[in-house]
């Protein structure tokens, strides 16, 4: 799935390494969220177009990442506004955060 979305979704490299950061917010900062393969897809796609739309200079329209992700428009919007709506809209990553995880 992850290889399908960097696929099509033509993410960089800084993008997927920013949604996994993302993902580790939201995972330490709301841990009763509980990330399981039942909501994986939602989160992971999220994540990489959250990332995609803060570091990358071109990206796509949300109906394209979602047909791509396989969920409705209307339920990646949503994913998108509740993911930042529970990172408090904080998605900057300081260089020294970004390469812990490089």
């Amino acid at each position: 799935y992850l290889q399908r979305l960097m696929k099509w979704m033509n993410c960089t490299d800084e993008c997927v390494i920013l949604a996994l950061i993302y993902i580790d917010r939201l995972e330490k900062h709301h841990p009763n969220i509980g990330i399981c393969r039942l909501n994986i897809h939602r989160i992971l796609s999220t994540a990489l177009v959250l990332a995609a739309k803060f570091q990358d200079d071109e990206y796509r329209s949300n109906a394209y990442y979602a047909k791509v992700a396989g969920v409705s428009l209307d339920e990646m919007n949503q994913c998108e506004e509740d993911f930042l709506g529970l990172l408090k809209w904080s998605m900057h990553v300081s260089a020294e955060e970004f390469e812990q995880y490089v």
